[in-house]
């Protein structure tokens, strides 16, 4: 089985789609593609999928990107290039493809329809992946999956609550786990039927025999038909072609696999929370060792866990509940609360945060506060539909630019 899974992985090129521009999580894309945002203290987005595929022993991965796309190029450039060399002896460098001067990636199969090339004539399998989504896979599994079912088409899936369905593309299957419908972010979500709370959700996780991709990408891409995989590609094929569903899921627990997908403000908060909680459903901490593992800093007031590599905290502040970057200062007389600071944001004496995504780099002023009053944040920064305040740069500036101050003028107040 081992010597299979080899042979399988040889054959097998990987697609990583990272060129969205993660509209829905403005600001914090403003200055960076959406897989670059920083995640947890000390992950990016994109992290998580390329963790995936070296732990799964890919050897043959490309990243597609558009958005922004130089400063994901500098981030894996400069944190993956020497760590993907020296993982295995069949590794070949990562390479991250932005569109051909003077062109564009015009949806996710247009954007491999343009760099086909990549793909080796040994290869008899294309994996294609999101870079945008934090979970932990063995992509090893589902290419497994993927050949022992015969399937043409292979979409990993996972359960998802019935009433968030409506933004994804959602899967029904027959008894076999064979897909007979697809439909890409329905108004009316199909029900599972073992489970009407429940509907069955692609992961933007898709194997692909090699014949069956490049024929699709030929008829829709090449004639101009269609230029998206969960809009075009993926209803035609499963109309015509094996294709099946990857249950992802823990057979142990008999429970769906942690996925989230973080395309808004609150999704992104309520991941980040998630991983304070005492018994986190996602512990990237632990399972990914490559990097320093962060501490649970005892708060000075409840001792409430709070995530960090090395923030300084000074004597005075109080924090707790909150996701600490590499290089955050928080000042004394300052308050953080159920918050998340980016790197390099600085928080100065007095100043009080509570339900607050800090982005990289900003300097929050002496006595400014955040998360009190929604009604005059919303006056100056971006407030979600949840009630979290989102605190960005002042556009234009770059966050390696030196102190960057927060749009609008500071407020005072005293917490709750």
């Amino acid at each position: 089985m081992a010597d299979t899974t080899a042979r399988d992985l040889v054959r097998t090129s990987a697609f990583i789609l990272a060129g969205g521009q993660g509209e829905r999580l403005y600001p914090l894309t403003e200055s960076r593609p959406k897989p670059a945002v920083s995640f947890g203290g000390m992950f990016r987005i994109i992290d998580f999928t390329l963790l995936n595929c070296l732990r799964s022993g890919l050897s043959r991965v490309s990243i597609l990107t558009q958005y922004k796309y130089e400063e994901l190029h500098r981030y894996i450039r400069k944190g993956w290039s020497n760590l993907s060399k020296r993982t295995t002896a069949c590794q070949e460098p990562l390479l991250c493809v932005p569109p051909l001067p003077g062109k564009r990636y015009r949806g996710t199969a247009d954007a491999i329809f343009q760099n086909v090339n990549l793909v080796p004539s040994g290869s008899d399998f294309v994996l294609v992946l999101s870079g945008d989504h934090i979970y932990q896979m063995d992509y090893r599994d589902l290419i497994c999956h993927h050949i022992a079912t015969n399937a043409e088409l292979t979409i990993a899936a996972v359960e998802y609550p019935l009433r968030e369905a409506s933004g994804f593309g959602v899967i029904e299957i027959d008894e076999t786990f064979r897909i007979t419908g697809f439909e890409e972010k329905p108004p009316i979500p199909c029900p599972l039927a073992s489970n009407p709370s429940m509907a069955l959700v692609s992961m933007g996780v898709y194997v692909f025999n090699k014949p069956t991709l490049f024929g699709a990408l030929d008829l829709f891409c090449g004639s101009g038909n269609g230029f998206d995989f969960g809009h075009d590609i993926i209803p035609a094929l499963i109309r015509s072609l094996r294709t099946y569903a990857y249950d992802f899921r823990d057979k142990t627990q008999n429970a769906p696999c942690y996925w989230r997908d973080i395309g808004t403000i609150d999704a992104y908060y309520s991941a980040s929370m998630e991983l304070l909680q005492a018994a986190s459903p996602f512990d990237p901490y632990s399972k990914w060792a490559w990097t320093s593992r962060p501490i649970r800093h005892p708060s000075i007031r409840n001792r409430v866990p709070v995530r960090h590599t090395s923030p300084r905290i000074d004597v005075g502040a109080q924090v707790g509940r909150s996701v600490l970057s590499p290089g955050v200062e928080v000042e004394e007389n300052a308050t953080v609360y159920d918050s998340i600071l980016m790197p390099g944001v600085r928080v100065s004496k007095g100043a009080q945060l509570r339900r607050v995504i800090v982005e990289e780099g900003v300097h929050i002023p002496v006595g400014f506060c955040a998360g009190f009053d929604l009604e005059q944040d919303r006056i100056h920064q971006i407030v979600s539909e949840k009630g979290v305040v989102v605190i960005a740069r002042e556009p234009g500036k770059r966050a390696d630019s030196g102190d960057i101050n927060v749009m609008g003028s500071t407020i005072h107040c005293r917490p709750e």
